[in-house]
């Protein structure tokens, strides 16, 4: 079960900083990180204005506690909705150092299962000024990410599925969700039933995320 985490995390990394124009070493050079104890408000993004990309209109703060502890984005009670009973795993850059984009990754624990969740919160990307989901599009634009297509709204903030390819049909959905027009989270959901089933688990996924930073 172990391998089948590693494998989810390790995805999902490489296409969220691929994302970010980033090195495949995982070096990722960036700005200072906020100072501790302080909000992770959303700030200007230097991504370049694109006219195809959803502005969003009630941003949502993350807190320098979900980066220092990614997994705490999604409560317990969402996860085991999910059917996911095990702690997660932290990386990514879960304690916030600069640069990286923190991230959890949680894993069946029963007979037979090998799905996967995964969210990773896009501070890294903002930090390099390829925030929000217009760094995708820009992504696409210059070729440094193939798949790039716009998703449906989850809770009022607009959405992308993305990936070095389209894996939606094999169950594994990765989408983008822009809680602010610099600040993209990331969620994956791995080895599911096809398109439908993996591209719903990764919206309520996402779902959950949003309500965790509304109620933080």
């Amino acid at each position: 079960m172990h391998n089948v985490l590693k494998s989810c995390v390790a995805a999902a990394t490489l296409v969220f900083v691929s994302a970010a124009l980033a090195a495949c070493s995982g070096e990722n050079p960036g700005t200072p990180s906020p100072t501790p104890g302080a909000d992770s408000s959303s700030g200007a993004s230097s991504a370049p204005a694109n006219p195809n990309v959803p502005k969003v209109s009630t941003p949502l703060t993350v807190r320098d506690a979900f980066l220092t502890e990614p997994c705490t984005v999604v409560s317990q009670a969402d996860l085991s909705a999910l059917g996911y009973t095990d702690a997660g795993r932290p990386g990514g850059g879960a304690s916030g150092s600069e640069g990286t984009n923190p991230s959890c990754g949680w894993s069946m624990s029963k007979q037979g299962k090998g799905n996967g969740l995964q969210v990773l919160i896009g501070t890294g990307n903002r930090e390099k000024g390829t925030g929000g989901l217009a760094g995708f599009y820009q992504a696409k634009e210059t070729g440094r990410m193939k798949f790039v297509a716009p998703g449906p709204e989850v809770d009022g903030y607009p959405t992308v599925f993305y990936g070095l390819s389209d894996e939606r049909a094999e169950g594994n959905c990765t989408m983008a969700v822009g809680v602010a027009d610099d600040l993209a989270i990331g969620t994956l959901a791995k080895s599911y039933q096809g398109e439908q089933d993996s591209c719903e688990t990764a919206q309520k996924l996402a779902s959950a995320v949003i309500k965790t930073l509304k109620g933080a």
